[in-house]
């Protein structure tokens, strides 16, 4: 993910404020600060948030909810990396319109899901996930539908969805 947080990076002015939506223990927080941006994350799983909180402030927040965390227009760019993969496909469409209200005209969003295997609970050694499965024609289209222009998807495993807010 190294390059496509250098990616995202470089496609915003420095310092930028970015969101990083369902940040885990942190990892790409410290990436961002250290290509010289200002960043928030947020997460639901406590022990990350703990572990976030060692690389930028961040909270205990469902994405679900995320609309009401910040105020409309705070962000210059949101980073989902498999996060939006845990919920299923209307609260993901729902957040996305979130993500939309949350950033600036101009903001960048990267997201990315799962786009191979099937929908449905998986049980991993750390516990049980949900998991929604995206065809990467109807993911873009859900995130062009939220406000946002597609400049590109990656298809892979993940597809892979970098877009702008529109004005």
């Amino acid at each position: 993910m190294a390059d496509r947080v250098e990616r995202f990076a470089g496609s915003l002015p420095t310092p930028s404020l970015i969101l990083d939506a369902g940040c885990g223990p942190g990892r790409d927080l410290a990436r961002f600060r250290a290509y010289g941006h200002v960043v928030r994350g947020v997460d639901l799983n406590e022990e990350f948030v703990t572990m976030a909180n060692a690389h930028a402030p961040t909270s205990l927040c469902d994405l679900r909810d995320i609309g009401r965390r910040f105020p409309r227009g705070t962000f210059d760019g949101v980073w989902a990396s498999a996060s939006l993969v845990h919920l299923d496909a209307a609260d993901a469409v729902n957040v996305l319109g979130q993500f939309g209200v949350l950033l600036r005209p101009g903001g960048k969003l990267y997201v990315c899901l799962k786009a191979t295997g099937c929908t449905g609970w998986l049980d991993e050694p750390d516990g049980r996930r949900w998991y929604t499965v995206w065809d990467p024609d109807e993911f873009a289209a859900a995130v062009a539908d939220a406000g946002f222009e597609v400049e590109r998807v990656d298809r892979g495993p993940y597809v892979e969805v970098w877009a702008t807010r529109r004005g």
